[in-house]
């Protein structure tokens, strides 16, 4: 039996757990993928090392790790990935004997989605929204994947401009720009628009900007999963944008964890199919507002 999981705060209805054990199935393994959810009773107060720990001594593969935990783990790691340690953030832990090795499969991930569904847009001048551990991957990938100039955007004080530095370091020859306020004036002439913050998630009601704000010929992206059509990529889609959601990411990240937990590789495609079957099941049992922030 291999024993896996899910560290992070508000992931009740991750998908992930589904996804890795119709996987392991698919290939005549035996998988049981659990949720540590600090924000239930059972493990409240816990802290990301005491999950790990535990994790650890039970005998587990590995485990991935969400919001709001990314960063932390890169610190709790004996080694690190080439990903994990550029981004200083952890979504997936693999346990070797008493050692601990951190990858980040949210950057190959979303490489991966981006190339298969925007492969062919214009790429010159994109806006990101959000610098946490996702949205550093989601830089990387899209500077990675042809983006010219990206300009990075968060409200907190300091973290869109420390997040541009650090990926100015790993590409000194990108075009960056920090910015600290989500307004009309940071999406003008843009291409293109990426959502990597938890707007849109069960629990985090809104956008980050107004897709009317955005030209006409612009697309946008969002790395949210559920609902798959968020507020954001419905009113872009309604004014004519073309959307991308964030199904690719989430099934190639988890793609490239099952592998490293079980030393095989998963088929991406046949996890794209069982994500849209329980996207269908959950809508058809009236629970669609759920997500898993990578």
């Amino acid at each position: 039996m291999i024993q896996t999981g899910l560290i992070g705060e508000g992931i009740a209805g991750s998908l992930t757990p589904a996804l890795h054990e119709a996987e392991a199935e698919a290939q005549g393994l035996a998988c049981r993928y659990l949720r540590m959810d600090t924000a239930t009773p059972k493990f409240r107060g816990q802290t990301l090392k005491d999950l790990l720990d535990d994790a650890q001594a039970r005998g587990f593969a590995g485990v991935n790790v969400t919001h709001p935990y990314k960063n932390q783990a890169a610190d709790l790691m004996d080694m690190l990935s080439d990903a994990a340690r550029d981004l200083g953030a952890v979504n997936t832990v693999l346990f070797k004997g008493s050692k601990r090795v951190g990858h980040n499969t949210d950057f190959t991930g979303f490489g991966r989605a981006f190339a298969a569904g925007l492969g062919d847009a214009d790429k010159n001048n994109v806006v990101l929204f959000g610098a946490g551990g996702a949205g550093g991957a989601v830089a990387l990938a899209l500077l990675d994947g042809g983006v010219k100039r990206l300009r990075i955007v968060d409200p907190q004080p300091g973290k869109a401009r420390f997040l541009v530095d650090r990926i100015q370091a790993l590409r000194p020859a990108a075009s960056l720009i920090a910015k600290e306020s989500f307004e009309q004036d940071c999406v003008k002439n843009v291409c293109g628009v990426v959502n990597a913050t938890p707007l849109g998630m069960d629990g985090h009601p809104g956008m980050a900007i107004d897709p009317e704000w955005l030209p006409r010929a612009a697309w946008a992206a969002d790395i949210v999963y559920f609902p798959l059509e968020t507020e954001f990529l419905a009113r872009a889609r309604a004014s004519g944008l073309r959307v991308m959601t964030g199904q690719g990411m989430a099934v190639h990240q988890a793609a490239e964890a099952f592998t490293h937990f079980t030393g095989r590789p998963a088929d991406p495609a046949r996890m794209a199919t069982t994500f849209e079957k329980l996207c269908a099941g959950r809508q058809g049992a009236n629970e669609s507002k759920f997500y898993d922030n990578r």
